[in-house]
């Protein structure tokens, strides 16, 4: 019998300060090898170009039908959701939107199965292996099982039905279907609740070497380049939206909607998922991307330009001025927490 009980997720990490910009920035973000021969995510001269991310995920000319159940899902090197430094009730923002989107140049061959589903992952803990199994797929389930990622819970789009798949379910009365030359974007947006209140917050000076207001928030007393902070054990969950856009049209998702898990409290990666041959394409991130809503280009392009505090963010009179329900308050985002970073 299969053990349904759900993993416990990875906890949240902290990074440096140019892992924060890249971040931020949406600027050279790669993936895991892929783990089979027939794809590869490669660089091409109009990557090479690009401001932001771009990889061109190549698949090979075969169609042989021994192949077709290779099915493989990858992660981001680096998240574009940083929960001890994104979630709002750490920046006091209004909200903090991420975002990517693959643009479709091949679904398969002719009577050959293949699928694309891509999106955002929560990793499990210990999830860095890539699981096989004794048939030759890259995946433990079949071709018609609903579209997952093996590292955790996953928000996907799929090709196969345009729909939306909230860790394995589809979301009711959603689809959003797609054809080759189509654009396709995921993004989620983490809001800010008056009514919870602030997470305490200390205060990590950055590296001095970087570039003055590049990789960091704000600075302290010293002039010292500093990036708030939160503790692991104080994150709590946010209000979420999701939202889908078909070649830069904003598709909205009501309800709660990966609420469970894609919350505030965890890193949240893109993954990539293709199952059979044939499935080709541009994944884009940054400055990359055509979408110009939050999270989009326009965004990217603030983070580029080195303000990556507010890029993804839309400003919150919180900000500087933390209320605690009850009487008192945090002044400029430094809480009454302290621990180790």
């Amino acid at each position: 019998m299969t053990d349904s009980t759900p993993n416990p997720l990875a906890t949240p990490s902290s990074y440096s300060d140019h892992e924060r910009y890249f971040i931020s920035s949406g600027k050279q973000i790669s993936f895991q090898p892929i783990p089979t021969s027939i794809y590869r995510l490669a660089q091409t001269t109009e990557s090479i170009k690009t401001k932001g991310t771009l990889w061109q995920l190549n698949p090979s000319a075969s169609d042989d039908p021994s192949i077709t159940g290779n099915t493989f899902d990858v992660v981001s090197n680096l998240p574009l959701f940083i929960a001890r430094y994104d979630s709002p009730l750490v920046s006091g923002n209004d909200s903090k939107t991420i975002y990517w989107e693959f643009e479709i140049t091949s679904l398969g061959y002719s009577g050959t199965p293949a699928s694309l589903a891509f999106g955002f992952v929560v990793k499990d803990a210990g999830s860095e292996a890539v699981a096989t199994n004794s048939n030759g797929s890259l995946r433990p389930y079949d071709q018609t099982a609903l579209p997952k990622s093996l590292s955790g819970p996953s928000l996907l789009w799929h090709s196969t039905d345009g729909g939306v798949y909230d860790n394995e379910t589809k979301v009711p009365g959603l689809e959003f279907p797609a054809q080759v030359g189509d654009t396709i974007g995921v993004g989620i947006t983490f809001q800010f609740d008056p009514s919870i209140p602030m997470i305490p917050t200390r205060d990590v000076n950055d590296n001095p070497n970087s570039k003055a207001g590049k990789f960091s928030k704000s600075l302290d007393s010293k002039g010292n380049k500093t990036t708030r902070i939160a503790e692991v054990k104080d994150l709590v969950a946010v209000p979420t939206k999701v939202f889908v856009t078909v070649n830069g049209e904003e598709k909205p998702i009501e309800g709660e909607v990966a609420r469970a898990f894609v919350s505030g409290v965890t890193d949240v990666f893109p993954v990539l998922v293709v199952s059979g041959p044939g499935v080709g394409g541009k994944v884009k991130i940054g400055e990359a991307v055509s979408f110009g809503g939050e999270g989009g280009l326009a965004d990217a392009q603030l983070a580029a330009k080195g303000n990556s505090a507010n890029a993804g963010h839309k400003k919150s009179r919180f900000s500087k001025v933390f209320k605690i329900p009850g009487g008192g308050a945090w002044f400029g985002g430094v809480g009454m927490g302290s621990g180790g970073g």
